[in-house]
Order: structure tokens, then C-alpha cells, then sequence
């Protein structure tokens, strides 16, 4: 029995009938007063089971629209001046935060898990080059949290966030194991680029109430940092579409979502995420096609950005080093950093100098440490030596999976879609200097879709009879010596 052939015979139409009744019971969600969202998140759950159940391509429709347009509700917290003194641990500063699609693709997951069951195969560990990093990252996770717990250094909160790592990987492997064909693989891309166009016009919409620019429902202060990372991925995805595509019409297509992601990227003001994609950039001089062009389109733009960038955009920048002096803030080649980026510096001597000696193998288990911005000192604090091989063992994993993507995927459009995701991934690693990037649900969800979907279209190539034997090497011998 395949995995294609548990279905219940349900007609396109009522299973279509249940999709917009899900996303009704959203929409009544949003305006319902707190007593009764309980009942309605209760009946969306069981609308998402049965449509998981039946279609999980249409499940994951739903999930991609949620990735960046679900509320969220965050247990626990502190003030900005508790962060600032360092007064609590990682996990006390911020909370857990809560969303939909937290909710959604838990569910999705555990019918999907449910249905491999009922196949005799649960298919999890189907060969992929990332499967041995994985595993020896979560499990190295899973240990060092637990110790951590027992030495009374995290609560239940450390439990939470080990799940929601691994629903990313889950994530992932149920896209390869489910896609079979290049058409679903495209129609859930292109569904990515409408979420994607959606909340930019809706960040666009914000820019005139001033301040910077973040993702829909993301409280009071949001998180315009990680709304950077995310357009900066969608924004690279985009342009490797457009170099590769030859039809005129698309390239109008991906041409106008550029120019709209673009205008609330600016308006983020979150300095990461110009650099990511300043890398991002460069990385399509050196591995697109079309040098000549990528290298004319950077020298138009910075001939017109100093006459179109909004000028909060450029104070944001120099704010760096011309902020007014202020206690604490440190110097680096004789000039003064503002007070953020000095935290950031001060974060990778704190882990580097005081909680990685007195747990360098372990760590303190995750949300063991105090508030950081960084994914590499936060890896190293909370997982110890032990945890960051298998972490820096993992990016480079997904690197060499990506450039093997793109040499080996031969649609024009998947091909565009994996030169943009291995150049945005390459900005995503500046990014996470100075960023949770690879643990923030806004960003981690959409990267590990991408890759499901361009791993199973590789997968795809390499699986068809008529492939010649001297095409693509074997799935994985690339990535192995990496």
C-alpha cells in the first residue's frame, strides 16, 4: 500500500467545502471574545484533522498561509528592563509563544504520523542527507535540557521549544515523503509567493502609522528583525525565478512581488537584514548563470537607492555608530556602537567567557541561559560543544543539499527556486550572527518547506526511468563528504 493510497474517497468539492470552513472558523477566531475561542480552536482542530486525514497537500496549503498569518499568544515574559539587566534566563525574557500554526502543524503531523501507521511504514527516516545531523542535533538537545532540568536551571518551557524544533524537521520530512510530482511541488511554492505578497501589503499598510515595519500579529512591539529575515529569504526565492524563467508574463509576475517585498523590508529597519541580503546578493554574483545581469540590476540600485531611501532607512543605519554616547557601549576600531549591537557583542563574550566553561560539553539545556540574540553563541550556550558540531554539521548539510538542488533540478522555475533559496540561505547564516534565525517559527517554517520541496523535486529527477545514467550522482554522495 503507498502512502498516496490512504485516502478517504471524499469528493473535491466537500473536501474543498471543509478548507473554507476552516478558514471561516479562522476568521471567526480573530473577532471572538476569550470564552469562546477555546470551542472554535476545538472545532478548527477537528476541521484540520479531517482534511490532514484525507489531503495532505491541502493541509499544507492551509499550513503555508499560517506560517506568516496566524496570531500567537505568549505564557510567561518580561520587561524590556528585566532583559536589559539580565535579570532572567532565555526562556523567562521572552515566554513561550503559541500560534495557529504551532497548533496546525502539530496536528498535521501527528494524522500524518498516524496515517504511516496504518501503512506499516512510518517513512520518518527515509534517506535524506540531513537525517544523521538531525537526529544528533535534537538528541544532543534533548539530553543537555534534561540535565539542565535536573540541576534546576529550566522549567517546562525547555520541553516546548525541543518540540517545536522538532516539528520543523517533521515539517520537512513530510514533504519529501508526501510530494511525488512536480506540479504539487510548484503549486505549493506559488502558494508561498501569494502568503508572501499578502503580508507584504499588509506591511505596506503599516508604513504610514510610522515605527518599523513587522509581521501580522505580532503584538504590540513585533518582531521587525525576524519579518526581515523572512522577506530577505522570499525576496532571493523570487529573484531566481525571475533570472530562470523565459516566459514574460512571469517575469512581469516575479518582477512586481520583488518591488512589493522590498518596500516593507526597507521599512523594517532591521540592519541583519540588509546585510543578509547585501550576502545574498553576492552569492547570486557567484553562483547564477546570469552574472552580467544580477551585476547591472546591484548597480542600478545603488545609483537610485540614495535618492528613493526613506530617510528613516538611512538613520537606522548610521544609528550604529552615530548613536549619542551612552554607558556601556563599547568600541571597535575606534568608534562607538550603539547600545544593540553592544549587547550583541557583550552576549558572545558572555557565553564564550562564563557559561560555556562551566558546561562546555552540554551546555545549560535549552532556555537555560540568559536572553540572547545570536543563533551561534545561543546554540554553543545552551548545547555545549556536543550540541554545535551536530548544529554547524547540519547548516553545512543543508548548504551542500542546496547547491546539489541546483545543480540537478532542471525545471526552469524549481531551478530558479533553489539558486534563490541556496543564495537567501546565505544570507539567512549572517543573519542568524545576530538573530535566533534557524528557531524563529517565521523563518525556520518557511526555509524547511523550501527545502522539502526542492530536495523531493531532486528526488523526483533522480527516480524517473528515463534519467540517464550520467546525470545526477546518487541522492546524498554529494552531501556525504560534506
Amino acid at each position: 500500500m503507498s502512502l498516496g493510497s490512504i485516502r478517504i474517497p471524499i469528493p473535491p468539492t466537500v473536501l474543498l467545502t471543509f478548507s473554507l470552513s476552516l478558514l471561516l472558523v479562522y476568521a471567526v477566531y480573530l473577532i471572538a471574545p476569550d470564552m469562546a475561542q477555546e470551542p472554535i480552536l476545538l472545532i478548527g482542530a477537528l476541521l484540520v484533522i479531517t482534511i490532514a486525514f484525507t489531503n495532505i497537500e491541502f493541509s499544507l496549503y492551509l499550513l503555508i498561509l499560517m506560517t506568516l498569518l496566524s496570531p500567537e499568544i505568549t505564557f510567561g515574559g518580561h520587561t524590556q528592563s528585566q532583559l536589559a539587566q539580565h535579570l532572567v534566563n532565555t526562556t523567562q525574557s521572552r515566554g513561550v509563544t503559541l500560534r495557529l500554526d504551532d497548533i496546525m502543524l502539530s496536528l498535521i503531523c501527528f494524522t500524518w504520523l498516524f496515517r504511516m501507521a496504518i501503512d506499516k511504514n512510518l517513512g520518518l527516516l527515509r534517506e535524506t542527507p540531513i537525517n544523521q545531523p538531525i537526529i544528533w542535533y535534537w538528541s544532543i538537545s534533548v539530553v543537555a535540557t534534561i540535565v539542565g532540568s535536573i540541576d534546576g536551571n529550566i522549567g517546562l518551557y525547555g520541553a516546548f521549544f525541543l518540540i517545536k524544533y522538532l516539528e520543523y524537521f517533521l515539517l520537512f520530512f513530510m514533504i519529501v515523503n508526501h510530494l511525488h510530482d512536480e506540479a504539487s511541488i510548484k503549486r505549493l511554492l506559488n502558494v508561498m509567493l501569494f502568503t508572501c505578497m499578502v503580508v507584504s501589503l499588509i506591511g505596506i499598510t503599516e508604513i504610514p502609522g510610522g515605527g518599523r515595519v513587522s509581521a501580522p500579529f505580532e503584538g504590540a512591539e513585533g518582531e521587525p528583525n525576524t519579518f526581515g529575515g523572512y522577506l530577505m529569504l522570499m525576496f532571493s526565492v523570487t529573484l531566481g525565478m525571475f533570472l530562470h524563467t523565459s516566459e514574460r508574463s512571469k517575469q512581469i509576475r516575479y518582477g512586481v512581488l520583488m518591488g512589493i517585498i522590498i518596500v516593507p523590508f526597507m521599512f523594517t529597519e532591521s540592519r541583519s537584514s540588509y546585510l543578509s541580503l547585501a550576502v545574498s546578493l553576492c552569492a547570486f554574483l557567484v553562483y547564477s548563470r546570469r552574472k552580467k545581469l544580477i551585476f547591472s540590476m546591484m548597480l542600478v540600485a545603488i545609483l537610485i537607492l540614495p535618492a528613493v531611501m526613506p530617510k528613516n532607512v538611512i538613520n537606522r543605519i548610521m544609528f550604529t555608530f552615530d548613536q549619542k554616547q551612552q554607558q556601556g557601549q563599547l568600541h571597535v576600531a575606534g568608534l562607538s556602537v550603539d547600545t544593540s549591537t553592544t549587547e550583541r557583542l557583550m552576549a558572545w563574550y558572555r557565553v564564550l567567557t562564563i557559561d560555556f566553561p562551566k558546561a562546555p560539553l552540554l551546555g545549560l539545556g535549552v532556555t537555560g541561559g540568559k536572553f540572547l540574540d545570536g543563533q551561534y553563541p545561543r546554540v554553543l550556550d545552551e548545547t555545549g560543544l556536543l550540541g554545535f558540531i551536530p548544529f554547524i554539521w547540519l547548516l553545512r548539510r543543508f548548504w551542500v543539499l542546496l547547491r546539489q538542488c541546483y545543480h540537478h533540478v532542471k525545471d526552469t522555475e524549481l531551478h530558479g527556486a533553489a539558486l534563490g533559496t541556496l543564495c537567501g540561505y546565505a544570507g539567512l547564516l549572517v543573519h542568524a550572527i545576530g538573530a535566533n534565525t534557524f528557531i524563529i517559527v517565521r523563518i525556520m517554517e518557511p526555509f524547511m518547506i523550501l527545502m522539502g520541496l526542492l530536495l523531493a523535486a531532486m528526488m523526483i529527477k533522480k527516480n524517473r526511468p528515463e534519467a540517464e545514467p550520467s546525470s545526477p550522482l546518487p541522492l546524498g554522495s554529494e552531501v556525504a563528504r560534506a
